[in-house]
Order: structure tokens, then C-alpha cells, then sequence
């Protein structure tokens, strides 16, 4: 994965992806305002990472691929980050700013 300078085309950061490439297995990029990108890995861990430099800040692991892209929504003012990973469905409460 690979963030790009917008700026200057360069790239900003990058993390590789190890893992098996199984097809329909790969999940997409969610990027938050709070500068937070999570994604899925081909290990079967959900991610969380910083968006000024790709440190990992948080991850789980779930032992199965993910089966779509990370969402987000906010219930009563608590915001929330979720995938469909495996044959499951995961939800995540964020910590308030």
C-alpha cells in the first residue's frame, strides 16, 4: 500500500503487503478526517495506520480475509469503524478526539 503526495507525486509512505494473493480476498482503503487509514491485510489483521507516515497505531486480528471495504458511522455522536471479514462482521468504537 502506498500513500502518495498529492503535491508533488512522490511517495509519502509505503507498507507492504505480505501474504498470500488470493483474489476477491482484498479489502480497500478507508481514510478518516481524524487522519486515520484502516485497512485490511492479507493475514488476515485489520489495520489502523497514521496518514502522515503509515505507523501502525492499531490493529486485530481477525484469522480470515476480509470480505469487503472498512466503513464508517456514528451513532449518538460515537464514531465507529467496520468490516465484513470472513463470514463475520466487525465493529469498532473510536476514541473520541
Amino acid at each position: 500500500m502506498r500513500a502518495i503526495d498529492i503535491d508533488t507525486g512522490d511517495v509519502a509512505w509505503e507498507i507492504a503487503q505480505r501474504g498470500p494473493v488470493i483474489l476477491k480476498t482484498w479489502s480497500g482503503v478507508l481514510a478518516t478526517g481524524g487522519g486515520i487509514v484502516f485497512y485490511g491485510n492479507p493475514n488476515g489483521a485489520f489495520v489502523a495506520v497514521d496518514e502522515r507516515n503509515g505507523k501502525t497505531l492499531w490493529h486485530f486480528n481477525t484469522n480470515v480475509g476480509m470480505k469487503a471495504s472498512p466503513m464508517t458511522f456514528a451513532v449518538d455522536g460515537k464514531q465507529f469503524v467496520a468490516v465484513a471479514a470472513g463470514s463475520v462482521f466487525l465493529c469498532f468504537g473510536l476514541p473520541s478526539p
